[in-house]
C-alpha cells in the first residue's frame, strides 16, 4: 500500500512527536538536574511541533500540565514514592510540559475515545515509573504492586479526561491559519 501525500503529512508529525518525547523522557528521567537545559530545549521543540501540526490551545495545554502535576503530587503526598530532586523537581515539571505537548499532537486521535485512552494509560503509565525508579529518578516507598495499581488508576483517569476534553476542544476549535487558537 503506497503512502499518499496526505497520510504522510498527517502521520509524520505524530511520529516525530513520539520520537521527540522519547528524547524528552530520557533527558528528563535519566539526566534529571544535570540535563535540564537539554530537556528544556527538547520540550520547546515538542511544544513547537504540537502548535504547528495540530489543533492547539494554550489553555488546554496548561490544564493537561496542571493535571499531570496534580497526579504526581497525589502519589508523592500519599507516600508511594519520592522524586530525586524534591517534591516536584524541575526535571519532572519539564517532563510534564513535554508530555502535554506530545499528547496534543501525537495522541490527538484519542479524542472522543475514552476507553482506548484509559487502556493506554493503564498499560503505559505505571511502566514509565517502574523504569524511572530503576534509573534512580524516584525512590519507591511502598510495595511495587501498589505503584502499579495506583498509577494505573490515575493514568486511566488522566487519559479519559484528556480524551473527553480533546473531543470537546477539537469539535469546538475554530481553525486559524496555524491550526491553533489564539489562547
Amino acid at each position: 500500500m503506497p503512502l499518499n501525500k496526505g497520510s504522510v503529512k498527517r502521520w509524520l508529525p505524530k511520529l516525530v512527536g513520539l520520537f521527540l518525547f522519547d528524547l524528552v523522557w530520557i533527558s528528563a528521567v535519566a539526566g534529571r538536574s544535570e540535563w535540564l537545559l537539554a530537556t528544556l530545549l527538547l520540550v520547546c521543540l515538542q511544544v513547537a511541533l504540537a502548535i504547528r501540526s495540530s489543533a492547539f490551545s494554550w489553555r488546554l495545554y496548561a490544564l493537561f500540565v496542571a493535571l499531570g502535576l496534580a497526579l504526581e503530587a497525589t502519589v508523592v503526598g500519599v507516600g508511594i514514592l519520592t522524586f530525586d530532586g524534591g517534591f516536584l523537581p524541575w526535571w519532572l515539571i519539564l517532563l510534564w510540559l513535554g508530555f502535554a505537548g506530545m499528547l496534543m499532537n501525537t495522541l490527538s486521535d484519542l479524542a472522543g475515545r475514552p476507553v482506548w485512552a484509559a487502556l493506554l494509560g493503564i498499560a503505559s503509565g505505571p511502566l514509565t515509573y517502574a523504569i524511572g525508579i530503576r534509573l534512580g529518578a524516584a525512590e519507591l516507598l511502598r510495595a511495587e504492586w501498589l505503584l502499579w495499581v495506583v498509577y494505573a488508576m490515575l493514568w486511566a483517569v488522566y487519559m479519559v479526561i484528556f480524551a473527553l476534553l480533546m473531543q470537546r476542544f477539537v469539535v469546538a476549535q475554530p481553525k486559524t491559519e496555524g491550526g491553533h487558537d489564539e489562547n
